[in-house]
């Protein structure tokens, strides 16, 4: 029997995810022909890096993984498992290590500060093992994570004496009725409920401990017991907030350890508060709460709107996800069912550690382990193909044509994309022109086959008929490419003309612009002034909000004949502007991007730049000496000699999830055409929102959906079922 062919359309890891579910076996590789086609010289797609000719890696952005990217771990730790790169990178956990320091940005009297936090490591191995937790179980983690974090902040007891605040009695009678009846073991809670009752409160301690018990003794299942009990914890939370707000005053000194107490009672209070009635009690998926704004969702269940407004510990996720609309930070939107499921997977699922850290390019380090396993598989890749337009058949039902644009016909044989840096297998910055018609042209007119608006003509059209050569076709390009973003046609015009849900899918999930910095310093970590551990910090100064010392990547960066950096540091945000709606015929429009860009940059180099760095500044200016330039540049100049993207180009732009988008998202075999399926982080999985993870994912639902194999997506279904459907 004839294999069914497969044209994979993007080369981002939602499409090489896709392309490796459907190779796995020996059984797949009989069934299916898979041809992947890739727009310029190499994959990866937002995750994609690239060394330049000094050998220093170059990335898309700061890209991080959590210790809850169960699919993605387990991916990559298959391939390693089947033929690691080498070098440095001999087995997966070489590939990417724990980074539990991950300081928070804040504001203080003097300015900006880094507030720390270290996350505990769990003997858990991100990738094995499922999601087994439930979501009441995922509460009382967090709970205990607010019990931790009062025990190593506030002031031991005695503290000064509080009358118990309005709900306590109730809260007391309770909690004394769970340890008399047994529920909580009397010989760990008695002193807790002796010191409730108490005259004169012992301590904060004694309360959040309580709390923690009880939601201990309730188990797995929320339903066990009456609804009492989840109320009475929730009492106890709301005594704790009003009696911490009595003791040291409602408004702390800013940046001081009580204010990031005072904040975080006061969200954790709300948030949990919000899970336990809007979904555990009503017996409610995520996804129902999804038209409402996350802060609207907080104050709805109590919080203050201040602390709503001002903190960071709620720009956290705002800033880790990019949910702002255009990237303007004073646009802020996030579907609050999304932003509940992401936050509890990310506080309460993580195995290991709960951040881990790139230690070499994603490029080397990820993306090719990856090419090469499907080189192997028997998957053909088609680089210099820019898809221009997909047609449907007669009655409308199927795609029957793609008309693709070749960028530059090859000198001979098929492109080989990577080359060895060491013993890494790394991709260029650039094509390697000499494998390429007209490659010398090319090069001297700087053509960037990746650029929306890039004007370099195609060599010629090449036309992909369903049939001869495609069976089944997988859209895997980023959403920006399909997106009507102004009055030029679209690859998928014809599909939104002729399918509702099509359109709402690409009309109304937005896409957002980002930026990012990588500046190489003639001077540690420690020289520049952080006096802290090794960071991933997040909510510092916008718009450059994210910061990671990724001074490890040096270590595979070669440097030849130049001496090494002492430091690297990555940085990114979002990128307010709507640049990345112009038109391609707009050619002004990446220098523009680059220049606004770089003003950005000298500008918070200067202004904030010594919040991380104090002794980068001379107090008045950054001092621009403390970067490398093999040039020896002055003054701002020597800013040339770093790498800064602005990722406005469409295909480039992560997706936003903001209120009342989430309904519009379409699973990966919902396109309402016969033989299209989605992969990408704009559909709909356990995530929903930009990530490495819900890339992979959706890749695999691809997969699972054309082959009808029975592939095991963890967490696929977690922000879609009700609390009384387990685990997912």
């Amino acid at each position: 029997m004839a294999r069914q062919k497969i044209a994979i359309l993007g080369g981002g890891i939602a499409g090489l995810s896709t392309a490796y579910q459907l190779s796995k076996t020996p059984a797949l590789r009989e069934r299916y022909e898979i041809t992947l086609y890739q727009l310029g010289w190499r994959l990866g797609g937002k995750i994609a890096s690239s060394r330049d000719q000094m050998g220093r890696n170059l990335e898309h952005g700061l890209h991080v993984w959590f210790g809850c990217y169960e699919n993605t771990f387990a991916m990559l730790q298959e391939l390693y498992a089947s033929g690691a790169p080498g070098g440095p990178l001999r087995q997966w956990s070489d590939a990417v290590k724990p980074q539990p320091f991950t300081p928070i940005g804040i504001h203080t009297a003097a300015g900006w500060a880094y507030w720390p936090i270290t996350w505990p490591s769990n003997p858990g191995v991100p990738g094995r093992g499922g999601l087994t937790l439930t979501l009441w179980e995922a509460v009382t983690t967090l709970i205990g994570w607010l019990k931790e974090i009062l025990d190593d902040l506030v002031p031991a007891p005695p503290l000064a004496a509080v009358a118990p605040a309005g709900p306590l009695p109730l809260s007391r009678q309770r909690f004394l009725s769970a340890v008399a009846s047994g529920l909580v073991p009397a010989s760990a809670a008695r002193a807790k409920a002796d010191a409730l009752g108490s005259a004169a409160v012992h301590g904060f301690h004694d309360v959040a401990a309580a709390a923690h018990l009880w939601a201990q003794a309730i188990g797995r299942d929320h339903n066990r017991l009456d609804p009492s009990h989840p109320e009475g914890i929730l009492d106890l939370l709301a005594w704790l907030k009003q009696s911490f707000n009595a003791t040291f005053g409602p408004t702390p000194p800013a940046g001081t350890g009580l204010q990031v107490v005072r904040d975080l009672l006061d969200i954790a209070h709300a948030f949990i508060r919000g899970v336990w009635r809007d979904l555990l009690l009503t017996d409610r998926p995520f996804e129902s709460l999804d038209d409402i704004e996350f802060r609207d969702w907080l104050l709805s269940h109590g919080a203050d709107p201040k602390i709503v407004a001002d903190s960071s510990l709620v720009r956290t996720i705002y800033d880790t996800a990019f949910q702002y609309f255009d990237g303007d930070v004073g646009r802020p939107s996030y579907a609050a069912g999304t932003a509940i499921g992401v936050i509890i997977r990310l506080l309460a699922t993580y195995k290991g550690d709960m951040l881990w850290e790139l230690q070499a390019g994603m490029g080397e380090a990820v993306i090719s382990p990856l090419y090469q396993a499907l080189l192997k598989a028997g998957v053909k890749f088609r680089f210099f193909r820019k898809v221009e337009r997909l047609e449907l058949s007669a009655d409308k039902r199927l795609v029957e044509r793609i008309r693709i644009a070749v960028q530059a016909d090859l000198a001979d044989g098929d492109y080989r994309p990577t080359f060895p840096v060491g013993s890494l297998d790394c991709w260029p910055s650039e094509p390697d022109w000499t494998q390429l018609v007209n490659g010398p042209a090319m090069q001297a007119a700087k053509v960037n086959f990746e650029s929306h608006w890039c004007d370099w003509p195609a060599a010629r059209e090449e036309l992909l008929v369903r049939g001869t050569d495609f069976d089944i076709v997988v859209l895997a390009i980023s959403m920006g490419a399909y997106k009507p973003l102004n009055a030029e046609p679209g690859m998928c015009d014809e599909l939104i003309a002729e399918n509702g849900a099509f359109a709402r899918f690409v009309r109304n999930i937005p896409i957002v612009p980002t930026q990012a910095l990588q500046l190489w310093c003639d001077r540690t970590t420690a020289e520049l002034g952080w006096t802290q551990a090794k960071a991933a910090a997040v909510s510092g100064p916008e718009y450059l909000n994210i910061w990671a010392d990724m001074t490890q990547v040096l270590t595979v960066e070669p440097w030849t004949g130049i001496q090494k950096p002492k430091s690297l540091h990555y940085l990114t945000g979002t990128f307010a502007t709507t640049l990345y709606r112009e038109p391609s015929t707009r050619k002004d429009v990446p220098a523009a991007a680059a220049a606004t860009l770089k003003a950005g940059i000298v500008t918070w180099l200067e202004t904030a730049g010594n919040a991380a760095w104090p002794l980068a500044s001379d107090g008045t200016a950054f001092r621009w000496d403390v970067l490398t330039d093999p040039q020896s540049r002055a003054g701002q100049d020597r800013l040339d000699a770093q790498f800064i993207r602005a990722n406005i180009d469409p295909t480039e732009c992560c997706v936003g999830t903001p209120a009342g988008t989430t309904k519009y998202r379409l699973h990966p075999d919902e396109t309402g055409f016969g033989n299209l399926f989605l992969a990408g982080e704009a559909n709909r999985t356990g995530a929903n929102t930009s990530s490495v993870e819900a890339a992979v994912m959706s890749g695999m639902a691809a997969a699972r959906a054309i082959s009808g194999e029975s592939i095991a997506i963890v967490g696929y279904d977690f922000l879609q079922r009700r609390p009384s459907q387990g685990p997912g």
